[in-house]
């Protein structure tokens, strides 16, 4: 593998990290790629991966200020890595965090999902703005007890929902939640726990 190339377009790994966020030249620090296992990439890291090494042409075109249909071309391209990584259930959890700097509201929903994401990339997703970034986070097994606490006191009754909804929080948040002041919330924190203690039921009695 060309290292030259790696750096053309990713920067230089020696170089401090800007947490994925763009640069002053308006291009997105990509330098996280580092991380990635080279030898075994999945199915569509690999395609994400061959999108940025084999795209020579387009990038040399889009270094010039004439080509400016060029230099959307690879921006595009980009936004289609971030997403494509997003999405992934098998990108590692530091990727996941430089790309949760990303202003793109879909691209963080997509990262509050991903079974992946690190407890910490959660936790400060949670304090995000968007209600359906914290309604995505509510959602994903991996969050702490902490801000399982956090998103069970969360202003929008959306995120409380999706919260009630989870297999994943303490029994104890369930029972909150089915105390809770909106209507929809306690039905399905009812209805979580119903189903929870239906399963253990079956489980004694198999």
């Amino acid at each position: 593998m060309n290292i030259n190339r790696i750096e053309s377009f990713f920067g230089n790994p020696y170089l401090p990290e800007s947490g994925g966020r763009a640069r002053d030249g308006g291009e997105y620090d990509l330098s996280f790629a580092y991380r990635f296992r080279w030898d075994s990439p999945e199915t569509q890291i690999r395609e994400a991966l061959k999108v940025l090494l084999c795209n020579e042409v387009e990038f040399q075109a889009a270094k010039r200020p004439a080509e400016k249909d060029s230099k959307k071309s690879v921006e595009a391209e980009a936004a289609r890595i971030r997403w494509l990584l997003a999405i992934n259930p098998n990108t590692p959890p530091p990727v996941l965090e430089h790309l949760s700097n990303d202003g793109s509201i879909r691209l963080l929903e997509r990262i509050a999902e991903n079974p992946r994401t690190h407890t910490t990339t959660l936790a400060k997703l949670a304090n995000h703005d968007e209600t359906q970034v914290r309604a995505a986070v509510a959602e994903n097994m991996n969050i702490s007890i902490k801000t399982a606490w956090k998103l069970a006191r969360d202003e929008s009754p959306d995120v409380r929902v999706r919260l009630a909804e989870s297999y994943h929080v303490p029994v104890a948040i369930l029972r909150i939640l089915a105390t809770d002041e909106n209507p929809y919330v306690q039905q399905r924190a009812y209805k979580t726990l119903y189903r929870m203690l239906e399963e253990v039921q079956a489980l004694r009695t198999a």
